[in-house]
C-alpha cells in the first residue's frame, strides 16, 4: 500500500513541476498545494491500521446458518445477490493492484449425508469438484486440478474447515494447440465444513494475473471463511 501511495505522490508532483517550470512561483506553489492536499486526502484514507470488514452471506435463508468471510475494508468489494441457497459476488477491487477477485460464491447443500467435513477423507484426497458438487455448478472444475490443502479449526466455534487451491485449465476446444491447455484459466480458492448435516461451501474465483499479485490477500479471505454469525 505504501508503495503505491509514494507512486501516486510522485505522479502528481512530476505533474506539477512539468506544468509549471515555465509559469512562475505562484503558480508553483499553487500547484504543489494542491498535490499535498491530494496526498493528505490519500493517507487519510489509507493511513494507520487496516481493518478487516465481515461479509455476510446466506442469511435469512430458511434451514440453514449464516456465513461470512473477511475482506480489507480498503477493497472494493461489489453488491452481493443471494439466490436460494446460494450469495454470489462479482469482482473485488485492491486499489493499488486493480481487480483481485473476479467472482465469489458461498453455498449451501442440505443433508449432505456426512456428519462433519472429516468423513470426506484427508484434505487432499478428496475428489473436490464432485463430492462438493462444485462440478454441477461449471464445468471448469471439472477440469481443475489439486495445488493445495489443508486442514483448518476455527478457534471460536472449533469446527473444522478444509481449504483447497484448485487450478483449472481452459476448454481443449477453446486452446490452440495441446500446449497452449497447459496455461491455467482459473485460480480457485476454496473452503468447506459440514455443520448439522449441511455442506456449506466457499469458492473464490481468480486468474493467475490476480493470483500473482494478490494471492496472499485472497488466501486470507478464503481462510476467514466461517459459518454462523450473530
Amino acid at each position: 500500500m505504501c508503495r503505491g501511495i509514494v507512486g501516486f505522490v510522485a505522479v502528481m508532483c512530476a505533474a506539477a513541476t512539468e506544468r509549471t517550470e515555465a509559469s512562475g512561483g505562484d503558480e508553483l506553489e499553487e500547484e504543489m498545494e494542491e498535490v499535498e492536499r491530494a496526498m493528505r486526502d490519500v493517507m487519510s484514507r489509507n493511513s494507520g491500521e487496516q481493518t478487516f470488514e465481515r461479509r455476510e452471506s446466506l442469511r435469512g435463508v430458511d434451514g440453514v446458518e449464516p456465513c461470512a468471510f473477511e475482506v480489507s475494508s480498503l477493497w472494493k468489494v461489489s453488491e452481493s445477490d443471494t439466490k436460494r441457497d446460494s450469495t454470489e459476488w462479482g469482482t473485488f477491487v485492491d486499489p493499488v493492484n486493480g481487480e483481485a477477485v473476479r467472482n465469489a460464491l458461498v453455498y449451501a447443500k442440505k443433508d449432505f449425508g456426512a456428519k462433519s467435513i472429516v468423513d470426506l477423507g484427508k484434505p487432499e484426497d478428496v475428489q473436490v469438484a464432485k463430492a462438493l458438487g462444485l462440478d454441477e455448478l461449471d464445468d471448469s472444475y471439472r477440469r481443475a486440478d489439486l495445488l493445495g490443502a489443508a486442514k483448518r479449526v476455527e478457534k471460536d466455534s472449533g469446527r473444522i474447515f478444509y481449504d483447497w487451491e484448485l487450478v483449472a485449465s481452459p476448454p481443449p476446444k477453446s486452446c490452440p494447440s495441446a500446449v497452449g491447455c497447459l496455461y491455467p484459466e482459473h485460480i480457485y480458492l476454496i473452503s468447506a465444513t459440514i455443520v448439522d448435516g449441511t455442506l456449506y461451501v466457499l469458492s473464490i474465483d481468480a486468474t493467475p494475473a490476480q493470483w500473482r499479485t494478490t494471492g496472499n490477500s485472497v488466501k486470507r479471505i478464503r481462510n476467514s471463511f466461517i459459518v454462523g454469525t450473530s
